[in-house]
C-alpha cells in the first residue's frame, strides 16, 4: 500500500466513525464560546486575540485561546449559526489529524503498522468529546499544527541551509498557531526531543544540538511571545482557576491526587468504552492518602520508565509511545500545577496519539519477527476486532453530545454518583414539583462538592426559592468564601436579604460585592431596590443607571428605572424609560437562542406592530 492510500483510509475512516455527530447541536459549553460570545455573533476574528476565551472571567484568570475563538468567528456568518457546519469542520480536522498521524508513524515504522496506528486513532472513543462537541475544536486545532510542525521538524532534519532557514520560519508560527489553539500545545519541544533521541539514524547528542538549537530557539521565542500576550489579556501568565476538587489541597495532596488519574488514563487509552461526560466527585476524588489508585499510579509510572528503557534500541516505536504519552500529558496531569478540570476525556486528544504508537509497534514487531502464519492471522483478527470495537462505540457516542439536555441526561444514566448528575437530578425533581427529592439530589451534591462554587450557589438558590433562609445564608456563605471574586453568591445572597426585609444587609452585601468584583449589573440593580425600600429615590436613581451604564439595554433595568422616575413624580422621564424599555425588549426578540436539543431557535415573533 502507498502513503497516499493510508493516509486516505485513515482520512475516511475518520470520517465515518463521526459522521452521525454532523447533526448535532451546540451544547454545554458551545453556549458561552460560540452562541453567546460577541467575538464570534459578531464575525470579528481579529478581537479573539485581544480577548479572553471565557466571555466572562474573574481578573487575574481565565484561559487564552484566540486561535480556537478566531474559527468560531470566521464561521458563524458562513453558516448562518447553524451547528452543522461547526460539526462539518470538527469531523474534517478529525479525519486530517488521523491522516497526519499516519505520515509521523511512516518516519519510524512500514506502511502497515503506520496504516493501523492511524485507524486506531481514527476511530478511537475517547476522541468524541473534542470531536462532537463543538468547542472541542481548540484540541483538534492543538493537534494538528502540532502535528505539523513536528513533520516540518522530521523532514527538514537533512535539509540544506537554504531550506533550513525556511524550516525555522515556519515552525515558529506553527507554535504559536498551535498555543493560541490549546494550551496543551506547549509540550511541542519535549515532543521533538523524544522524536530525536529514538531515531534509528540519530545522531551524537554534540552534532544534534549543533545542528538543531535554532528550532529550539525559535520555539522558545514563540512561547515567550505567546506569554506575554496571554498575560497582557488575562493579567496572569497561568490564569486558569484550579478544579474546585483541587482547591485547599496541600503540595503533597495535589501530587497523590495526580497520581491516582494514572490508572484511568491508562483504562481511557487503552480499553475506552466506560466513558464519562463528567469527573467530579462521586465519579472520581482527590486523594490525601496512599490508596490503591494512588499506589497504581505509581507502578504505572515506573512501568512506563522501564518500558521505554528497555524498549529505547529494540522497538523505538513503543518507547514513543511511551514517552509521548507521559510528555503531552504532563500538563493536564496535575503533577506539575493543578489546572481547572480534574479529568476530561477531551484533554487526551493529543496523548492518545500514544496509542497509535503502540499498535503500530506491536504489528511492526510481527512483521520484522517473520511471525508464523496463523500468529500473524490471529493478530489480524484480533487488530480488527479492537477496531470495529472501537468504531462502534464511537459511533454510539457521539450523540451524546447532541444538546446539552443528553450531556447530562447520559451522565445521569451512567454515572448517577457524579455531583454534577445529582445536580441535574435536583434542578429536575424541582421542575416536576418533588421538591423533598430536589432537596435530597442538591444536598448530595453540595456534600460531594464542599469547594464547587457553581454547585453551592445552585443548591443556595433552591434553598432560597423554597424560604428556607438559614440554610440559603449557610451555604452561600460557604459559596462566598470559596470563590470571593465572583458575582453569583453576592447576587443571591443579598437578593435573599431584600426579600426578608434585611435591607441593610442586602445593601452592605451588593456593596462588598461591588468592591470586590467591580461593576456588575444586578448587584447595582440591588443597591438601587435597597434604597427604594428606604424612600432614597434619588439615590435609587443613581444605583440603576450604574446598573445601565454595565448593560444600556437591559429591559428590566429600564422599566424599573421608569417606576423609580415615577416614584420621584418625573412622569416625562418615566415614559422615556418605558419606551426605551420596549425598544430593548424588542431587540432582545430579535436575538438568536438555542433551543431544547440545542439548536439555534428562530427569534420570537413580535407581538406588536413593527
Amino acid at each position: 500500500m502507498t502513503t497516499r492510500k493510508a493516509c486516505l483510509w485513515a482520512a475516511l475512516v475518520a470520517v465515518a466513525a463521526y459522521a452521525n455527530s454532523a447533526g448535532n447541536g451546540f451544547a454545554y459549553d458551545d453556549a458561552t464560546i460560540v452562541v453567546q460570545n460577541p467575538i464570534v455573533q459578531g464575525g470579528s476574528p481579529l478581537r479573539a486575540f485581544a480577548e479572553p476565551y471565557w466571555p466572562r472571567h474573574a481578573p487575574g484568570s481565565g484561559l487564552y485561546r484566540p486561535v480556537t475563538v478566531a474559527t468560531f468567528a470566521m464561521e458563524w456568518p458562513l453558516s448562518g449559526g447553524n451547528p452543522s457546519g461547526f460539526h462539518v469542520v470538527n469531523i474534517g480536522l478529525h479525519a486530517l489529524i488521523s491522516a497526519l498521524v499516519v505520515l509521523v508513524l511512516l518516519r519510524f515504522v512500514a506502511v502497515g503498522p503506520a496504516l493501523l496506528g492511524g485507524l486506531v486513532f481514527a476511530v478511537h472513543p475517547l476522541h468524541t468529546e473534542a470531536v462532537a462537541n463543538v468547542v472541542g475544536r481548540g484540541e483538534l486545532l492543538a493537534a494538528l499544527f502540532t502535528l505539523l510542525a513536528v513533520l516540518l521538524y522530521l523532514a527538514g532534519r537533512d535539509w540544506g541551509p537554504e531550506w533550513r532557514a525556511l524550516r525555522l520560519l515556519v515552525i515558529g508560527p506553527l507554535y504559536l498557531l498551535a498555543l493560541g489553539s490549546k494550551e496543551i500545545a506547549v509540550t511541542l519541544p519535549g515532543i521533538l526531543v523524544v522524536l530525536e533521541l529514538l531515531r534509528r539514524d540519530r545522531v551524537g547528542i554534540r552534532r544534534w544540538l549543533s545542528r538543531e538549537w535554532p528550532v529550539f530557539a525559535v520555539l522558545a521565542a514563540a512561547l515567550v511571545g505567546y506569554l506575554v500576550l496571554r498575560a497582557s489579556v488575562l493579567g496572569a501568565v497561568l490564569g486558569e482557576l484550579p478544579a474546585p476538587e483541587l482547591r485547599g489541597l496541600s503540595s503533597g495532596e495535589r501530587v497523590l491526587t495526580a497520581l491516582s488519574l494514572w490508572p484511568h488514563f491508562l483504562r481511557l487509552l487503552l480499553a475506552p468504552f466506560d466513558l464519562s461526560v463528567d469527573y467530579s466527585p462521586g465519579v472520581l476524588f482527590p486523594a490525601r492518602a496512599l490508596t490503591p489508585e494512588v499506589l497504581g499510579g505509581v507502578l504505572i509510572l515506573m512501568g512506563f520508565a522501564l518500558g521505554s528503557a528497555l524498549a529505547w534500541r529494540r522497538s523505538p516505536a513503543v518507547a514513543i509511545g511511551l514517552l509521548w504519552f507521559f510528555v503531552t500529558v504532563l500538563p493536564v496531569s496535575h503533577l506539575l500545577f493543578p489546572t481547572g478540570v480534574l479529568l476530561a476525556e477531551r484533554t487526551l486528544y493529543l496523548p492518545s496519539i500514544a496509542a497509535s504508537w503502540l499498535a503500530a509497534a506491536a504489528w511492526s514487531a510481527l512483521t520484522v519477527a517473520r511471525a508464523h502464519p496463523r500468529v500473524r492471522q490471529g493478530a489480524l483478527v484480533a487488530a480488527a476486532t479492537v477496531l470495529v470495537a472501537f468504531f462502534v462505540r464511537t459511533v454510539d457516542r457521539n450523540p451524546t453530545w447532541m444538546s446539552t439536555f443528553t450531556v447530562l441526561q447520559t451522565l445521569v444514566r451512567e454515572h448517577p454518583e457524579s455531583s454534577l448528575a445529582l445536580r441535574t437530578l435536583g434542578s429536575s425533581h424541582v421542575r416536576a414539583g418533588n421538591v423533598e427529592q430536589g432537596l435530597r439530589a442538591y444536598e448530595a451534591a453540595a456534600r460531594l462538592a464542599p469547594s464547587n462554587y457553581s454547585v453551592l450557589t445552585e443548591v443556595g438558590h433552591f434553598h432560597g426559592e423554597q424560604s428556607a433562609w438559614e440554610d440559603a445564608e449557610r451555604i452561600l456563605s460557604d459559596a462566598l468564601a470559596v470563590a470571593p471574586d465572583r458575582p453569583a453568591a453576592y447576587r443571591l445572597l443579598a437578593g435573599q436579604y431584600l426579600l426578608q426585609g434585611r435591607y441593610r444587609d442586602g445593601h452592605g452585601l451588593a456593596l462588598a460585592g461591588l468592591a470586590r468584583v467591580g461593576s456588575d449589573r444586578e448587584l447595582w440593580a440591588l443597591v438601587s431596590e435597597s434604597y427604594i425600600a428606604k424612600g432614597d429615590f434619588d439615590a435609587a436613581l443613581r444605583a440603576r443607571q450604574a446598573a445601565l451604564g454595565v448593560d444600556p439595554v437591559s429591559a428590566s433595568d429600564l422599566r424599573r428605572l421608569a417606576d423609580i422616575q415615577d416614584f420621584r413624580g418625573d412622569p416625562a422621564a418615566a415614559e422615556a424609560a418605558r419606551l426605551a424599555s420596549t425598544e430593548a425588549e424588542r431587540a432582545l426578540a430579535h436575538r438568536p437562542t438555542l433551543n431544547a436539543v440545542g439548536r439555534l431557535a428562530p427569534p420570537a415573533a413580535s407581538g406588536g406592530d413593527e
